[in-house]
């Protein structure tokens, strides 16, 4: 078994750096929304700073600076799986600190709606390019014995960076603090560069550069603390040779294996060590293979590929309309009303708890399988939900912040991880890439959607608004358990043979 180096550990720290800040940003202007938006003003004369106090906004407007911030993240996660593949992994989180360091610098020193929303918009294309590259860069440099840890490391950086705005709201959301919460974003993103610029690139992604055999040699040699990696990279040549990926040709005109086997067998017939040619590994793509031959529009149109379209398009439409980001986005001011001096605190509980929740989720999530954790996550998040609407309708305090945490904690152990680490499991790889592209879109698009229209449909609807969240979560479930299948221990084929005995046959 492969052992955790303190260099694998920084390196990913590294890394989920980015996943932090995604989550910080989710966070940052829930608790001090009053303040941002100028509905609490200091008493007169009691302000003399460079910068305006606030920023006059509405509902509407405040809405639109909070849902912005997805489209931009539609388009940074549209435009890094091509630089990724180009430019590798870390260089483009690297490039990438421009956005996360002018995004919420913008915002922090802003005077004006337009600038906010300007600010909040770079900070989204960021964040988009982390939803991106970090899952990637971790998968890449994990061990596979530790891969389920690893790959849960994403989701666990950005609810513990929720967690930390939302700390950091309970003390700071005053006139000028809020300013301070948001430009410490600006300061993890410096301290992300220095971090960064200690690592190596992904050896997955080095396998792919000409000549990069080497260079992925000595970047795994780092990571795992030792010299011999040989049999790591012969099983990244074996999945290779079993999904038909392509290998890496080097310059050299003869193609030779070099596993430690071969190459002990060729020193034992005394050919010298400088003679024997070093094999190309495994091509690793943050796009398909041939990415011009398989479009998205192949994959939306291929019969091949409907039923794990059809649960694609399902569960991440799912995850955004659950209204778990109506939640996340604006908890303080869904219990302002009825906690008036103790909703900041419950949002910070419901922080906790996302994040105590996610922990759990990674143990339960190859124990008790993708499915029925889906299952008891929506059937669940729609009883909180029903809850949360008679809580506050009702104006009755305590149910009201029980099943708002409810909601987030059942939310946290399947309808939060599972869209995204699903996918590779019902998708191969030559569609893996384009599914998860389009994946994010729907994700990305359906945010927005939710996050700009809540609060207009809270002043309308109040407290029923929730109902809304609960009726589509019925539905969902009703079809959830007719189109979800389980992965839990199951390969792409075996998945798709059990699709097929269902709904072809």
């Amino acid at each position: 078994m492969a052992e955790l180096t303190f260099y694998l550990i920084f390196v990913s720290f590294a890394v989920v750096l980015g996943s932090f800040q995604f989550g910080y940003h989710i966070g940052e202007l829930n608790t001090p929304k009053s303040v941002i938006s100028c509905e609490t003003l200091p008493p007169d004369g009691s302000y003399d700073g460079f910068l305006s106090p606030c920023i006059p906004m509405n509902e509407g407007e405040f809405s639109l600076v909070t849902s912005i911030f997805n489209l931009g993240g539609l388009v940074g996660s549209l435009i890094s799986p091509r630089v990724a593949d180009n430019k590798g992994r870390r260089w483009t989180l690297m490039f990438n600190i421009i956005f996360l360091l002018l995004g919420p610098t913008t915002m922090g020193f802003s005077s004006s709606f337009a600038t906010l929303v300007i600010g909040r918009v770079i900070a989204g294309i960021g964040c988009g390019v982390v939803s991106v590259v970090v899952p990637m860069y971790l998968a890449e440099i994990s061990p596979a014995e530790y891969r389920g840890t690893f790959g849960v490391m994403n989701q666990l950086g950005i609810v513990t960076g929720i967690l930390f705005s939302q700390v950091q709201g309970l003390y700071l959301s005053y006139i000028p603090g809020w300013r301070i919460i948001i430009l410490f974003a600006s300061a993890l993103s410096i301290i992300q560069m220095v971090f960064l610029g200690f690592a190596v690139e992904s050896p997955k992604y080095l396998v792919t550069t000409p000549g990069g055999y080497q260079s992925a040699k000595r970047a795994l040699q780092r990571l795992r603390g030792k010299i011999d990696v040989e049999e790591e990279l012969g099983g990244w040549r074996q999945v290779a040779s079993e999904e038909g990926l392509e290998g890496l040709i080097g310059q050299q005109q003869q193609e030779v294996t070099s596993n430690s086997q071969q190459h002990s067998e060729l020193l034992s017939q005394n050919v010298p060590e400088t003679d024997i040619v070093e094999s190309p590994s495994v091509v690793f793509h943050a796009r398909n293979i041939g990415v011009d031959d398989f479009s998205i529009w192949k994959f939306i149109t291929s019969l091949h590929y409907r039923p794990a379209l059809m649960v694609l398009l399902f569960i991440q439409f799912t995850q955004q309309f659950s209204g778990i980001n109506a939640v996340i986005f604006y908890s303080t001011t869904i219990l302002s009303t009825i906690l008036p001096t103790s909703s900041d605190l419950i949002t910070v509980y419901i922080s906790i708890v996302n994040t105590i929740m996610t922990i759990i989720s990674a143990y339960l999530m190859d124990k008790a399988g993708r499915r029925t954790l889906l299952l008891y996550s929506i059937s669940l998040m729609s009883l909180c939900s029903i809850l949360l609407a008679l809580g506050i309708t009702h104006e009755i305090s305590l149910l009201s912040s029980i099943s708002i945490i409810g909601f987030v904690a059942t939310y946290a152990i399947g309808l939060g991880p599972i869209p995204f680490l699903i996918i590779p499991e019902i998708v191969d790889t030559r569609a893996v890439a384009t599914a998860s592209s389009l994946g994010l879109s729907v994700n990305w698009t359906s945010n927005f959607l939710v996050a700009s229209l809540f609060l207009e449909g809270r002043v309308i609807l109040g407290g029923n608004v929730f109902y809304i969240f609960a009726i589509y979560l019925i539905i969902a479930y009703i079809v959830a358990i007719r189109i979800l299948p389980e992965t839990k221990a199951k390969t792409v084929e075996e998945v798709w043979h059990d699709w097929n005995v269902k709904y072809v046959k």
